[in-house]
């Protein structure tokens, strides 16, 4: 009787100490990988691509960055981001017990803002659902880039597979609160008020800049200048 009750203390021992080791470990990875529960909100990234598909369905290449991303008010930096063009969804890359590879979709409950490769991105409800764009400029006028992939069949004689489609832009200015959608010089001078037309002409004639081909810094330097005409 007194062997049975001293292997069943040893036991209850052992399981007590292995739960005391798991929360241990547990607040450890919290210290270690920073897993906060504002930042890691999100159900885990399990999408896959058509087997045979060929190209991917992210923004540039299949590889995590380092970024930030702004959620609740709270900035989080030198996180491992990508972003997944083709449905729209921002992805997390973090270290947990699981080991250095775990992916998440964050949340877009809270989610408003993030940057990836120098770009920044904001979450904002313009049209019948929240969408994904690129901001360039600091003001109220601002040139938003939305960007999306789409997927065809290839069509190809002797193929049957899927093609992810090259990286489309969509490109807008925001102004007085509204989205406008433009492609070249002439649209987009035609979107702002005539009084100041001559002065944008001018400046892009100035400055040379060939709409399709500008770099973001060189739109961003356009789209401030055109906010202080207003």
């Amino acid at each position: 009787m007194k062997r049975v009750s001293c292997s069943l203390l040893v036991f209850i021992l052992i399981s007590w100490s292995g739960i005391l080791a798991a929360q241990d470990a547990v607040m450890e990875l919290d210290q270690v990988y920073g897993l906060d529960q504002t930042l890691i909100n999100g159900k885990k990234y399990t999408w896959k691509a058509p087997s045979g598909s060929t190209g991917n369905h992210y923004l540039n290449a299949p590889y995590f960055l380092e970024g930030t991303v702004t959620i609740r008010g709270k900035n989080f930096t030198d996180v491992r981001l990508n972003y997944d063009v083709y449905n729209q969804i921002l992805l997390l890359q973090y270290a947990d017990e699981e080991g250095p590879g775990s992916m998440i979709e964050v949340s877009k409950a809270w989610l408003t803002a993030f940057s990836i490769g120098g770009m920044n991105f904001e979450l904002l409800n313009l049209e019948q659902e929240p969408h994904f764009y690129q901001v360039l400029g600091n003001g109220t006028t601002r040139i938003l880039y939305y960007f999306r992939k789409t997927l065809e069949l290839n069509t190809a004689i002797g193929t049957y597979n899927y093609v992810f489609s090259k990286t489309i832009r969509d490109p807008f200015v925001l102004t007085d609160g509204k989205l406008r959608p433009f492609s070249t010089k002439r649209s987009l001078v035609k979107l702002f008020d005539p009084r100041v037309r001559p002065e944008i002409k001018s400046y892009l004639r100035k400055n040379r800049i060939k709409i399709k081909k500008a770099s973001d810094s060189t739109m961003e330097d356009l789209i401030n200048f055109i906010g202080k005409l207003k």
